[in-house]
């Protein structure tokens, strides 16, 4: 499931990337960053492109892996749209509305009991493992404040609602190509 994972975000990117260099003046933005989830109660680092398709709309693709606790593993991926209610040359306040699917997955090896007549009595514990994945919709504002000429930091906050519900709080920099 992870390799396909990686596969559809390397996909996008490089279809952002082979835009860029058919256009001078670019509409494509992509970068990095930390974000933290609620129900999750970790952090992630957080991959994002953004497509200026036009003065008001924009198409934002994400892909976050969240730091493993509590022996589970999350990820998310979003595709979310900003409606844009500012702008200017220095900043940008949209709101956003979006698809994500949430995977998660648990992992626990099987614990030995420390006498082996016992545990080859009852065979120990054998592994545990379960993963899955939740789809949901996105809402939320998020900004951007230019740093440089082509770099902005990037700050969202956005709720998913569906079976995994949880308030995501985001911070990173993008680099306008």
């Amino acid at each position: 499931m992870r390799n396909k994972l990686i596969l559809v975000c390397a996909t996008v990117l490089s279809v952002f990337f082979s835009l860029t260099t058919q256009a001078q003046d670019s509409k494509i933005m992509a970068g990095a960053g930390l974000k933290y989830a609620t129900d999750i109660s970790t952090m992630g680092i957080e991959a994002k492109g953004v497509y200026l398709a036009s003065d008001t709309w924009e198409i934002a693709p994400a892909f976050t892996y969240y730091f493993k606790k509590n022996n589970v593993n999350w990820s998310t991926l979003d595709f979310d749209g900003h409606y844009v209610f500012s702008s200017d040359d220095k900043s940008t306040f949209y709101a956003i509305g979006g698809l994500n699917v949430t995977f998660w997955k648990f992992k626990m090896d099987g614990v030995s009991s420390g006498s082996s007549e016992l545990d080859e009595m009852f065979g120990g514990l054998s592994d545990l493992d379960a993963s899955g994945s939740d789809v949901g919709v996105n809402i939320g504002v998020g900004s951007r404040f230019a740093i440089s000429d082509k770099m902005y930091f990037n700050a969202d906050l956005k709720y998913t609602i569906g079976n995994a519900n949880y308030l995501s709080a985001g911070v990173g920099v993008l680099y306008h190509f």
